[in-house]
């Protein structure tokens, strides 16, 4: 059986937690083994990521000295990645069995297809109210706006590997911890006409643990004031190519 074959890269720091759960439920997937590989990136762990990683992984890429930060540790899987699509799954990620064949079938049915990405799930482990309403916003906001996008999701998307390099992968240069850079690499790509799709029914459990402070921080610093940023740079874009275009002189 001929087709895609995916790269699965997982990210991460001190992962020891979650990996276990994360990777095996990637080895438990029903799309057959040789249709993909699996690489994970330590990112300068000080606990047993590596060596648990290893248990599972076709290859670990370890990083070394201080955390370089997921766009980092994803833009040096994807350099050694031999699939033809990168498929990003967190490490606080578990995916379902179908997860892995979805994605597949998407880029195999749909070749003017460069990138797409899924959901949580309605079922996230972690207990208490605010656990709760965070990984539950999530599903809902996807689950209201399947279709073609004009972003990236990096907990569970996959992206032609093509696509992703010819747009430069990850800025890793501006984002050196977990904040937008899914969704400024989606701007990129949509800017560059390559096309994206949300299929909420590409699922995956979210395993993360949230607080009413790590959710407020995380909105404000890592999401909120980078988003806007990345708002005030495609205005500044799009008037620039505006007044280009009027100082352009007539054809006539």
């Amino acid at each position: 059986m001929s087709g895609t074959r995916l790269s699965v890269i997982v990210p991460a720091h001190n992962g020891t937690g979650v990996l276990e759960k994360s990777l095996s439920a990637l080895r438990d997937s029903d799309l057959p083994r040789k249709h993909w590989e699996l690489i994970v990136v330590d990112d300068a762990s000080t606990d047993d990521t590596g060596t648990l990683a290893a248990q599972f992984a076709d290859r670990v890429v370890r990083l070394d000295g201080l955390p370089h930060g997921p766009s980092y540790a994803r833009n040096r899987a994807a350099e050694v990645a031999k699939g033809d699509v990168a498929v990003f799954i967190d490490a606080d990620v578990v995916v379902h069995k179908s997860t892995l064949r979805q994605f597949r079938e998407v880029f195999d049915q749909q070749p003017e297809t460069a990138a797409a990405f899924g959901s949580y799930d309605d079922h996230p482990p972690a207990v208490g109210l605010v656990s709760r309403y965070r990984n539950l916003y999530h599903h809902y906001v996807h689950h209201q706006n399947p279709g073609v996008a004009e972003t990236f999701w990096a907990g569970c998307g996959a992206i032609r590997l093509q696509a992703f390099r010819e747009v430069g992968m990850y800025n890793e240069w501006h984002f050196s911890r977990p904040q937008v850079e899914d969704i400024e690499l989606g701007q990129r790509l949509t800017c560059r006409g390559f096309r994206i799709v949300l299929i909420p029914e590409i699922q995956a459990t979210h395993l993360k643990h949230w607080t009413l402070g790590n959710m407020i921080a995380t909105d404000l610093n890592d999401r909120g004031v980078p988003w806007m940023r990345l708002l005030d740079r495609k205005s500044t874009r799009l008037n620039s190519s505006h007044t280009d275009i009027s100082r352009m002189p007539s054809s006539a």
